[in-house]
């Protein structure tokens, strides 16, 4: 995705309620705003802040996703936004009506809701770069206060405020790109929320991911950490040298090779007919668990390599008193036995103290 001559046509900005607010509190429903704000009433810098704000936690997401349902109630309401069959005022008051129906009762911020028109991105798909138009929503939870000087002749004086920080990153972002309609489009969506319940990708959007080469090569990275934690940890034969050199021993395969083949990895990693067929297990289980179909060959990317890099940190924990990271050649680690003093220790071999 290329943003540099993207545009902001229209946005429009609404509030959503907190359900668990008494009745008689203003917050307890949403706030619709009356009109929305064209883009020939901003300035070059709004333009440039805004853009900025809403983008900066697109820019960071990888993983495409589209609609599971295009009959499902966001996606109808994009399509006739699409099509033209509606203004962005009654689909963006519809689409906040189905955010706030969709909240758990757990959340409790009296959030702002955006509902943006783009033009110009450059999308990058199977037929080349193409220019199109898009429609984004963003959810906004946290409010910054801020201190605001006022100048006049002969003084300064402030006031106190409460307002959205555009240097932060926004909790919830969708981008949805008006193309691959017939399949539920095309989308980049975030939410910076990482437990409890999910509902912006899962409920309210009811997206699912699209399995390309980045979401495959960062998704069987992440297995190798869940095995090495949920598998590997729980075996006494296993040691942490083993764990290490696992970790390890995957990473280079990643970083080695462009194409992955799991039959080749399970023979050159885990070699044991034993461990190949536990990791099988353990994958299979994963893969129904996130309703995802297991890939047995697929193009690695390397961003996503560099990307993931920290899911198979080698770490070999010793009781509470050392962590030893590992970072290259496991070759480098030796364990043994103490038997004066009935301990285990590891030998590090190294050429330079830094």
């Amino acid at each position: 995705m290329n943003i540099e001559n993207s545009q902001i046509n229209s946005l429009i900005i609404h509030k959503i309620g907190i359900k668990t607010a008494e009745e008689n509190d203003s917050r307890h429903n949403n706030f619709y705003s009356s009109h929305e704000i064209q883009a020939i009433n901003l300035d070059e810098q709004t333009q440039y802040q805004l853009s900025s704000y809403f983008f900066r936690p697109i820019l960071k997401s990888r993983d495409l996703f589209q609609f599971k349902n295009t009959d499902s109630e966001v996606c109808s309401e994009i399509t006739k936004l699409f099509n033209g069959e509606t203004s962005l005022l009654e689909s963006s008051k519809s689409l906040a009506q189905i955010l706030y129906d969709k909240m758990p009762e757990e959340d409790e911020t009296y959030s702002d809701f955006f509902v943006v028109r783009f033009s110009n991105i450059l999308f990058q798909d199977v037929e080349g770069e193409i220019a199109i138009d898009a429609l984004g929503l963003f959810k906004s939870e946290k409010k910054d206060v801020i201190l605001k000087l006022m100048q006049n002749d002969n003084e300064i004086n402030f006031q106190i405020e409460s307002g959205i920080n555009l240097g932060s990153t926004i909790e919830k972002a969708v981008l949805i790109f008006n193309i691959d309609a017939e399949n539920g489009y095309k989308m980049y969506a975030t939410d910076k929320q990482k437990s409890g319940e999910l509902y912006w990708i899962d409920s309210f959007l009811e997206s699912k991911i699209i399995e390309t080469e980045y979401f495959n090569t960062e998704t069987f990275m992440k297995t190798c950490q869940e095995f090495d934690k949920e598998i590997l940890s729980t075996q006494e034969k296993i040691t942490g040298e083993d764990r290490a050199r696992f970790l390890q021993q995957s990473l280079n395969y990643f970083q080695r090779n462009e194409t992955f083949n799991e039959e080749q990895f399970t023979k050159e990693i885990l070699q044991n007919d034993n461990a190949i067929e536990a990791f099988k297990d353990f994958r299979t289980r994963c893969c129904n668990k996130y309703e995802i179909q297991p890939t047995e060959t697929f193009d690695i990317d390397q961003e996503a390599v560099k990307k993931s890099k920290r899911y198979l940190r080698s770490v070999i924990k010793l009781d509470k008193n050392f962590h030893i990271y590992v970072h290259s050649n496991t070759e480098n680690i030796e364990q043994g036995v103490d038997d004066a003093k009935n301990k285990r220790f590891y030998k590090l071999f190294y050429d330079i103290e830094s």
